[in-house]
């Protein structure tokens, strides 16, 4: 009779732990798992360019992927929301290739474009949770849709429309998500660098946040490269204030780990930039972490190094006067 018990015990444990596994063979089918604990939240709306606040600064923050904005600025995002200042974040990408995140959802090592699509969905989720905490509105949150990885691409041999790149993730080279800044954009630079140009004619910023172009992420170097060639393309009245944050360098920041007492110091070796501090209080940084917390897909993967982030202060290189872009035609080579 144990025996029995024992067996019918081995068999339930057996198919629970093939259950993820199996599901991943349904074609068209986007894994469940992906989405465990956000079921519940709608997918964020698309929503239009909102029209600028006179009399307050209009900070638009560019953010290669969903997270970029929290930890490269989330306490200054605080700090600007609560002095009344009007803050845009535009992600370039919906993060929708991160495999470790993938692969750990769904127990299934096989590279499904439904997977990746609704990881992409679910980066959005927690970015507008994110956000949220730190008093953006989600009407002041755009997604362009552009494929997770492929911004290099795009700002090379992708330039145009009659080339246009076919994400290895998703299997896309357009911007299908249902939620997408430009539901006619192609993949390519040229519709990306159109999509920025409008955004910015109409919100008019003040200050603009852009990736650091030594960042060692390639997406975010290309963030910038595409960021400069529209802003270039714009006729200012008065141009903004450029600051550049960074994300990806190495052994920075030290330590990998929550340390919110600790100053975050300049990263070493990376030119001579004119780095500078911004204070936060205590409210700032705690916000900070639960905006860090919300995007739950990234912390089981790479929770140590968000974490990280979260210090008393953030740091921005300035940037300034607007440089002269690449020709369109060559950005990323």
């Amino acid at each position: 009779m144990k025996r029995t018990v024992r067996v019918r015990r081995g068999w339930v444990a057996g198919g629970v732990l093939l259950l993820p596994l199996a599901l991943g063979f349904f074609p068209g089918l986007p894994h469940p798992f992906i989405h465990l604990f956000l079921w519940w939240v709608p997918v964020p709306p698309r929503v239009e360019v909102p029209a600028p606040l006179p009399g307050a600064e209009r900070v638009l923050v560019i953010a290669p992927h969903p997270d970029d904005e929290v930890l490269g600025l989330g306490g200054t995002i605080v700090s600007l929301r609560r002095e009344g200042h009007q803050v845009l974040v535009v992600f370039l990408t919906n993060g929708d290739a991160n495999q470790a995140a993938k692969k750990l959802f769904t127990v299934n090592p096989l590279r499904r474009a439904e997977d990746y699509r609704a990881l992409g969905y679910r980066r959005q989720k927690e970015a507008v949770a994110a956000l949220r905490l730190l008093g953006v509105p989600k009407n002041a949150v755009l997604f362009l849709g552009y494929p997770d990885q492929g911004l290099t691409a795009l700002a090379g041999k992708h330039w145009s429309r009659e080339a246009p790149y076919t994400s290895p993730f998703t299997q896309a080279n357009y911007a299908f998500y249902r939620n997408s800044f430009s539901s006619k954009a192609m993949y390519c630079g040229e519709d990306l660098v159109a999509d920025l140009a409008a955004i910015l004619r109409r919100f008019s910023p003040t200050v603009v946040y852009l990736p650091h172009p030594e960042d060692g992420h390639p997406d975010h170097r290309a963030a910038v490269q595409l960021g400069v060639v529209a802003l270039s393309s714009v006729d200012w009245v008065v141009r903004p204030e450029l600051r550049l944050y960074l994300v990806h360098a190495p052994s920075w920041p030290s330590p990998r780990r929550l340390v919110p007492d600790r100053e975050l110091s300049a990263p070493a070796g990376m030119g001579t930039w004119t780095w500078r501090s911004v204070p936060l209080d205590e409210e700032a940084v705690e916000l900070k972490l639960q905006a860090v917390r919300a995007y739950s897909s990234q912390r089981v993967t790479n929770g140590r190094f968000l974490a990280s982030f979260v210090r008393p202060n953030e740091l921005y290189a300035a940037f300034a006067p607007l440089p002269v872009p690449l020709s369109p035609a060559s950005p990323g080579r």
